[in-house]
């Protein structure tokens, strides 16, 4: 069976000068709460920035929360285990969680920006397992030409698994580029909502089928 996320953005913002900061969302924008005139649009006041594209990557969601892994035979572990619901989030959010938790909500956590630059899993870093050579070759020149690439392959705690016609590197590369460009879009809200430090912006998510 198939197993999905939901994730979601929120800032650690106050609307007026006067009023004590919270969690907010800021990757959906609607009117609610007292918040109504906070980054409205035209259509009405809901709009969207997707952290991950709506992919189903089961190596990021092992990264993540250890969803989807085996810890014996992932050299690279999850950046934190699930930790359950933060204490205070985003009423929408709570709307989100309430209408799947009749269902299968599984390994519900939460992620500071600072807590995924951290862990050293978005930016290039050293790797080594099993690989094809024409693409170790192919991700070798991407990575010269300046590309982004993220080179398949078989990690080296494996079991089971068929290596033939496959050999161990060791390269510099980027272990989950969806990783990468989660951390990429919440720099840019950080930005856009003028949010000065990486543990004011968070991730929060769970997952199901």
């Amino acid at each position: 069976m198939g197993c999905d996320i939901w994730l979601f953005c929120e800032g650690f913002l106050s609307n007026w000068p006067d009023r004590q900061k919270k969690w907010i969302n800021i990757d959906y924008w609607y009117r609610q709460d007292g918040w109504a005139e906070y980054r409205i649009n035209e259509s009405g006041g809901f709009g969207y920035t997707n952290l991950i594209n709506n992919n189903r990557d089961y190596g990021l969601f092992y990264l993540l929360a250890g969803v989807r892994g085996d810890d014996d035979e992932e050299s690279y572990p999850p950046i934190a285990k699930a930790k359950g619901l933060p204490e205070q989030m985003d009423s929408l959010i709570v709307k989100n969680y309430k209408y799947i938790l009749d269902t299968d909500a599984h390994n519900i956590s939460y992620l500071t920006l600072k807590e995924l630059k951290d862990s050293g899993y978005g930016a290039i870093m050293p790797l080594r397992g099993w690989v094809y050579e024409d693409e170790y070759d192919e991700a070798m020149s991407a990575y010269q030409n300046g590309e982004k690439y993220q080179l398949p392959y078989v990690d080296i705690k494996c079991k089971n698994i068929d290596h033939e016609h496959m050999v161990v590197r060791e390269w510099d590369g980027y272990l989950n580029l969806n990783l990468t460009y989660m951390i990429e879009n919440m720099e840019k809200l950080k930005k856009e909502r003028n949010i000065d430090l990486d543990d004011e912006i968070r991730a929060v998510f769970w997952f199901g089928s």
